[in-house]
C-alpha cells in the first residue's frame, strides 16, 4: 500500500524537546511501515512544496503524524482538513473534532452536558479579573488551548491571589490566551489509553506516582513531561496501579470511554483523570497523544495489551483503513 507519512520537521527552528519527539516519531512510524511492507512517503506540513506534494500524490492513506504548521497548533486539524478534503483517509479523528477539542472549554462544557466531572473552573482574560468566591485555593492555572505542558511550570498551582495574578499575566502574555483556572484536585492520578478499531478498547491503566514529590509539585510540568534529565522528570515514571477495586478499576475506563464516545473521536486518545476517594474528574483528553518509539505512555501501555510498536502502528492503520470503507 503507498502511505504518506503526515510529519513536521521543524527544519525552520532550533527544536524544542516535543518538537524533537514530534519530528522522530514521524519518521519511526515511517520506519515501521516499511517494515510492513508498504510504500512511504514523507510530507513535511513545515514545507510548502511538501504540501503541494502531498495534494498531488497518489497516496492511499495518510498517517498522520503532524501536529503543527510553521510552529501553529491549530495546524493539527489543518493537515487533517487538508487529507479530508483530498479524500485520503488518515489516522486521526475528524479535523472537526480536532478543532473542537483544542479549546478546553469547549471540551468542559461538553463533558458536563454528559455528566462527567471536571474540576471547577473559570477564564481570565486578564489578570485584574475577580475570581469567583466558589473559588477555593488551591487553584491550578494553564492556557485555555495549549498542548504538550506548555506553559506549565513550578509557578501553575497557585495558593494565593498574588500568584494567580502573577500566573494568569505570564500565560495572557507569553502564549497569548486566556487563562484557565482550576480547582487543583489532589489524589491518585490515572491514564488511559484506548485503542480504535471495530471495538475500541481501553488498554491497560497507568497511574502517576508523586510519592517522591512535595505536596506543591504533585502534577506534571512541562519538564516532567519533556526534560528527561529534571527531579520532576525522574520522580513521576508512570507505574501500574495497586490497591484498586474490580469496580474501580471498571469506573475509570468507563469514564474514558464514555469521553471518547461523547466527544464524537475515531481515533486513539489517552483520558487523564484524577481520583480524589470519592469522585473521579477528567483532567485532560488527549486526541493526539504521544506514540513516540522511545517508550511514551500509549506504547508503554500498548505493549502491556500485547501490541510491539509495529502491531501498534498496524492496528492505527488499519482503523484509519476501517474508516473509509
Amino acid at each position: 500500500m503507498d502511505i504518506g507519512i503526515i510529519y513536521n520537521s521543524f527544519a525552520h527552528k532550533r527544536l524544542l524537546p516535543e518538537e524533537k519527539e514530534l519530528r522522530d516519531t514521524g519518521i519511526a512510524i515511517g520506519k515501521h511501515l516499511i517494515k510492513l511492507g508498504h510504500n512511504v512517503q514523507y510530507f513535511d506540513m513545515d514545507t510548502p512544496q511538501d504540501i503541494e506534494m502531498l495534494c498531488a500524490s497518489k497516496i492511499e492513506v495518510a498517517f498522520d503524524a503532524s501536529e503543527r504548521i510553521r510552529g501553529d497548533s491549530r495546524g493539527e486539524a489543518y493537515s487533517a482538513a487538508l487529507l479530508e478534503f483530498l479524500g485520503i483517509p488518515h489516522t486521526r479523528t475528524s479535523a472537526f473534532h480536532i478543532a473542537l477539542g483544542i479549546n478546553k472549554i469547549r471540551i468542559k462544557h461538553i463533558l458536563a452536558y454528559h455528566g462527567i466531572a471536571t474540576p471547577r473552573f473559570q477564564v481570565f482574560s486578564n489578570e485584574d479579573e475577580r475570581l469567583r468566591p466558589d473559588m477555593k485555593f488551591p487553584l491550578f492555572v494553564k492556557g485555555v488551548a495549549t498542548e504538550n505542558s506548555i506553559g506549565i511550570d513550578e509557578h501553575s498551582l497557585v495558593s494565593n491571589r498574588r500568584q494567580l495574578k502573577d500566573k494568569v499575566s505570564q500565560i495572557n502574555t507569553d502564549l497569548r490566551q486566556p487563562a484557565l483556572v482550576e480547582e487543583f484536585i489532589g489524589g491518585r492520578e490515572f491514564a488511559v489509553a484506548i485503542l480504535p478499531g471495530k471495538v475500541n478498547r481501553t488498554m491497560p491503566l497507568l497511574e502517576i506516582e508523586y510519592d517522591a514529590l512535595p505536596p506543591n509539585k504533585r502534577y506534571l510540568d512541562y519538564s516532567a513531561k519533556w526534560v528527561v534529565h529534571s527531579d520532576w522528570y525522574q520522580k513521576t515514571t508512570p507505574v501500574h496501579p495497586e490497591n484498586l477495586t474490580d469496580a474501580e478499576i471498571s469506573h475509570i475506563n468507563d469514564t474514558a470511554m464514555k469521553c471518547f464516545t461523547c466527544l464524537g473521536l475515531d481515533s486513539y486518545a489517552r483520558v487523564d483523570m484524577r481520583f480524589n476517594g470519592h469522585t473521579l474528574y477528567v483532567l485532560e483528553i488527549n486526541q493526539n497523544p504521544s506514540i513516540g518509539e522511545d517508550g511514551s505512555g500509549f506504547v508503554r501501555t500498548a505493549l502491556d495489551f500485547g501490541l510491539d510498536y509495529t502491531a501498534m502502528i498496524n492496528a492505527l492503520l488499519q482503523n484509519a483503513i476501517l474508516g473509509a470503507v
